[in-house]
């Protein structure tokens, strides 16, 4: 019994006296894998000023790994682990597949822009409205003043819209005619007579307005000018000029 007591003890005081030297060889070990590590990702083109150790670990007595965040450029960030072996040294193939870590956002730039009162102006939007207006006033002028300029055609249709006519001596100022000319247009001249000046031409079939008033054969325009009796229609029966 005294023997087994003595053959424990000294078991346990070589255990205790191993601890320590176990310790330093580990921590020695992981000081190697590093520095060898580090070399070899200098030499793979990263920059090893800008490392930085993640983790590292003993992995058996012969195999250590180490994790590292390493960069390039400076800005993007690969996280790579590199397997290093005492008796081997770091193995063929560093970190494997690149895996991001770390990303510095590029800088975004920011513009601000200022209201300087250049959008869009909302009278714009009443524009329709006042080129429909001036439209129809033309329109009803045109309608009103059936021909104002010399050799200018109007479109039209002939209604006999007298209201008022002349019946022996009285004069009416409201008497319609149709233009009815041989040559396809009413020709109203400045005078009574043939030879006068032409003012305007008027379309057959476009209506005429005349004051009532006659000489000889030549009817007053009510615009101004005269016209053939025989180049106009309208009911001889019922309108009679002075």
């Amino acid at each position: 019994m005294q023997r087994f007591f003595l053959v424990s003890a000294a078991s346990l005081g070589l255990l205790a006296a191993a601890g320590p030297v176990l310790a330093v060889s580990t921590e020695e070990a992981l000081k190697t894998a590093t520095a060898a590590c580090l070399d070899s990702a200098g030499k793979q083109g990263w920059r090893t000023d800008l490392a930085k150790v993640i983790s590292s670990r003993s992995i058996d007595a012969d195999k250590v790994e180490v994790v590292f965040d390493l960069t390039k450029d400076g800005t993007n960030t690969a996280r790579l682990t590199c397997p290093y072996s005492l008796s081997k040294g770091v193995a063929t193939t560093f970190g494997g597949p690149e895996t991001p870590a770390e990303t510095t956002p590029a800088p975004v730039e920011t513009t601000t822009t200022t209201d300087t009162g250049t959008g869009v102006n909302p009278w714009w939007l009443l524009l329709p409205l006042g080129l429909g207006l001036l439209s129809w006033a033309a329109l009803r002028g045109k309608t009103e003043d059936v021909a104002t300029n010399p050799g200018t055609t109007y479109s039209g249709s002939y209604t006999n819209t007298s209201s008022t006519v002349t019946t022996g001596t009285s004069t009416s100022r409201n008497i319609f005619v149709e233009a009815n000319a041989h040559d396809g247009q009413l020709e109203v001249r400045e005078h009574a007579d043939v030879n006068s000046a032409v003012l305007r031409r008027v379309r057959n079939g476009e209506n005429v307005q005349l004051t009532g008033h006659r000489r000889n054969d030549w009817l007053e325009v009510a615009n101004g000018g005269w016209v053939r009796d025989i180049d106009v229609r309208y009911d001889r029966t019922t309108v009679r000029f002075s």
